[in-house]
């Protein structure tokens, strides 16, 4: 155990690190506590697990089986120490806040992913106006999409696509041409939330794929509009930064996140809709990995006062 518990400390420095728990800011934990060391103990053995034994110690424990080797070993060790943490009354407070995996007591996660104007080369200051809206309801209790919105949208500055953004999005020109106006489809949206009762009623977070979708689409859209941005927008889950800090891998796109879980793309890439059904699946499987879904991205005030003047 000597050797085993050395390697597990070596590249940690402390039992925290080793252990993997995430500790709140400005907490100074009592490291001293036995807890520590069983977690990190935790972590050594399945470090020095091989993979197929690990693969049937996630199928025993009816877990996923699919994925690279690093989320197979994260996705086994946070079981068992979450375990751990759980079956220990003893457990500090900074341990036993790990156990919550929504701190936030979200009930649905609004998972968007726009198509938006763009060039095969973007001029400076060029603005993405939609094209696509497409916005799931996925709920956080069942871990299944409830219900869809879905829009195209005709832009206003750059009316006809280009040839490289219909390559793109598979968007056809008389798609947009026949849609309504972002200003329409936003409103739609708005009132689509309120008929499913999510506005006043649950709680709920958005969810994009990365900070694109809203720092450079739809806060400058809104402003282009003249609509006023939603509050609950200012903050969201970029579930590519979630991911890569949870199963601590390098970060990738959309099919590089499914392909390090053993999952294949559904549909066609870079159709927005089939884009958020794709993040459903991956915001799924973190949850049932026990990542603990946490706000992200913020609308910072320098991204207000970069479009302040356009407004």
């Amino acid at each position: 155990y000597g050797r085993r518990r050395l390697r597990g400390m070596a590249t940690g420095g402390s039992a925290a690190a080793a252990s993997g728990v995430e500790e709140p800011a400005g907490w100074k934990a009592n490291r001293s506590h036995c807890l520590y060391k069983k977690l990190s103990a935790v972590s050594t053995e399945v470090n020095l697990t091989s993979l197929p034994n690990v693969k049937i110690q996630l199928e025993q424990l009816g877990l996923a089986i699919t994925g690279v080797e690093a989320i197979l070993r994260k996705r086994l060790k946070n079981h068992l120490k979450l375990k751990l943490i759980a079956s220990d009354a003893t457990a500090p407070s900074e341990l036993a806040s790990s156990t919550d995996l929504n701190p936030y007591r979200l009930e649905y996660l609004c998972v968007l992913d726009f198509e938006a104007t763009c060039e095969e080369k973007n001029p400076p200051d060029y603005i993405h106006e939609v094209i696509e809206f497409p916005v799931l309801l996925f709920n956080l209790k069942t871990l299944k999409v409830d219900a869809e919105f879905h829009s195209y949208c005709k832009p206003c500055l750059n009316p006809l696509l280009s040839d490289f953004c219909k390559r793109l999005t598979g968007i056809k020109q008389e798609e947009v041409d026949k849609a309504p106006s972002f200003l329409e489809v936003f409103r739609n949206f708005i009132s689509w939330l309120d008929e499913k009762e999510i506005l006043n009623t649950h709680k709920f977070a958005i969810v994009t794929d990365c900070p694109w979708d809203i720092k450079s689409c739809l806060f400058p859209q809104c402003v282009l509009m003249k609509v006023t941005f939603p509050q609950f927008a200012y903050k969201w889950i970029d579930v590519r930064k979630l991911f890569s800090s949870f199963y601590r891998v390098p970060s990738g796109n959309l099919a590089k996140m499914l392909e390090s879980l053993g999952l294949e793309f559904e549909g066609r890439q870079h159709c927005g809709l089939d884009d958020a059904r794709n993040i459903c699946r991956i915001v799924a499987q973190l949850v049932r990995d026990g990542c603990i879904l946490k706000y992200n991205c913020f609308i910072s005030p320098d991204i207000v006062a970069q479009y302040s003047h356009k407004s």
